[in-house]
């Protein structure tokens, strides 16, 4: 029997034409819309769940936590396993065992199962992300590499204002099962688009497990995986609590709430392209102007969540500017990381969630201060400025280093950087 290298030994994306470049960037997003909803989909589901079940809701939600958990240890392990795997068969083997987990978790007849079934999925995601990534950079045209990575990113958008919702709408109506079946059918239709679309590549990983391990444990690139992690968190701190801000402060009734919230995935989606265009341009300066925009937009929002008009327009804002700066992150993290481009992807997926996490856990820790609900904005915003100081320190460095490097072939003595 052949090996997976040995089916796979040449990297076709040179042969792609346009319109089947586009197809398989469209399939990539849609990958990525599926993955993105598969996430999500127990926190619109956690009472008929812990109903059906038998758990307290709590323990519902680590539905929530344990996946999270699975991407960000899981992932990158799973990543330096697979490491020297022909792309392809690996992203379609990873979509086998993504669907593999939503299987079970929509026949899973008891808590433990359901929660060893987000698991297996979660274990795909982290890695399946990281190669979808590094495949929309190596597939997209030169010097369109950062539109092709939003347009794939974009997928995610939709899974929040589309995906989730739908999912929590069919499991309220035909049973939390059907959702999880559904989104392990859209796998399979996913998988074989896949194989149709997707060019058939070798290893991106040349380099040793050790070299790559020596790349992404450098300050540097750590520094570059902490701009995510505060990116990231910084909108998590208020978009976790978002609900009772509008519900409690903003005073908006619950149909209104899930207009305000859509207008966050429209803005979301618009900051997404955006930025993705703008990276190809001025990398630093989108990235930059993204996250001290979302400062900003959060503080204000402390402000005008006391007013509904205003309000809705801050979060339009917030939203374009939480999603401009994911493509920057993502093209930044590549940058930094050599020989090691899916490893370092992978990575900055788990630091997004790790992100989120961070965020979800700062707002409640402000919740139950004596600051209270009023301040968390405040606090996402103080959170990004962290974000927006790390940046600057990391910029600092790569001028530091060149300026070390242009020493040294000047042959001006040593330079330490």
């Amino acid at each position: 029997m052949m090996s997976m290298r040995t089916m796979e030994p040449i990297d076709s994306t040179n042969e792609l034409g346009g319109r089947r470049r586009t197809a398989a960037i469209l399939m990539l997003a849609l990958c990525v819309f599926i993955i993105g909803t598969a996430e999500l989909l127990p926190m619109g589901l956690l009472l008929p769940i812990s109903g059906d079940i038998g758990v307290t809701i709590p323990t519902a939600g680590m539905l929530v936590t344990g996946y999270a958990l699975g991407v960000v240890f899981g992932g990158p392990v799973l990543s330096i396993l697979t490491g020297r795997l022909p792309r392809k068969a690996l992203m379609c083997s990873l979509i086998v065992l993504f669907m593999v987990g939503g299987g079970i978790c929509a026949v899973a007849p008891t808590y433990a199962i359901l929660i060893i079934g987000r698991i297996i999925s979660a274990l795909a995601h982290g890695v399946l992300f990281g190669i979808m990534v590094v495949t929309a950079k190596t597939i997209a045209p030169p010097g369109k590499e950062g539109a092709s990575i939003a347009m794939v990113g974009s997928g995610l958008t939709i899974a929040v204002i589309l995906g989730a919702p739908l999912g929590a709408f069919l499991g309220q109506q035909f049973g939390w099962r059907l959702p999880f079946l559904v989104v392990t059918l859209l796998s399979f239709a996913a998988l074989l688009g896949i194989m149709k679309l997707v060019p058939s590549m070798p290893s991106t990983e040349s380099a040793p497990i050790k070299g790559q391990l020596r790349t992404v444990s450098r300050p540097q690139f750590i520094l570059v995986l902490l701009m995510t992690v505060f990116g990231a968190g910084g909108t998590f701190v208020a978009f976790t609590y978002i609900t009772p801000i509008l519900e409690r402060i903003t005073l908006l009734s619950e149909g209104a709430i899930s207009v305000v919230l859509l207008i966050f995935g429209i803005g979301s989606m618009i900051g997404n392209l955006l930025g993705g265009k703008w990276s190809d341009r001025r990398l630093l300066p989108t990235l930059f102007g993204g996250m001290a925009l979302l400062a900003v937009s959060m503080a204000f929002f402390s402000i005008t969540s006391h007013n509904k008009a205003a309000a809705i327009v801050t979060v339009f804002v917030w939203g374009m500017a939480a999603y401009s700066i994911i493509t920057p992150l993502n093209i930044r993290v590549l940058q930094k990381a050599g020989h090691a481009q899916e490893l370092a992807s992978t990575l900055n997926i788990s630091a997004f969630n790790l992100g989120n996490a961070l965020g979800a856990y700062i707002g409640g820790l402000v919740i139950d201060s004596t600051l209270g609900l009023p301040a968390v904005p405040w606090a996402a915003s103080l959170v990004t400025v962290a974000g927006i100081a790390l940046t600057a320190w990391s910029v600092h460095l790569d001028r530091r280093v060149a300026g070390c490097t242009e020493i040294g072939s000047a042959g001006m003595g040593r330079c330490e950087a």
